[in-house]
């Protein structure tokens, strides 16, 4: 069986370790982005079953970041 993937982004992802360490444990695969920059890059170079994203993150948005997501991968 894949384990799930699991992309978030979040500029203050350091403060997210436990709740990556709890997805982990429960089989998720996680990788991490600290901009919408990079979490566009990230997608571009691997597959992801969902993303969490940041609403508020310097540079692009969540949501700015969501509408570039969906314009590349529209299913995800």
């Amino acid at each position: 069986m894949t384990k799930i993937r699991i992309l978030w982004a979040d500029d203050e992802i350091e403060l997210l370790k436990p709740h990556i360490i709890f997805l982990e444990e429960k089989g998720y695969e996680i990788s991490t982005a600290t901009s919408g920059g990079e979490a566009l890059d990230l997608i571009s170079e691997s597959r992801f079953d969902i993303v969490f994203l940041d609403e508020n993150m310097p540079g692009l948005s969540g949501l700015e970041t969501l509408s570039s997501i969906k314009a590349k991968s529209p299913s995800l």
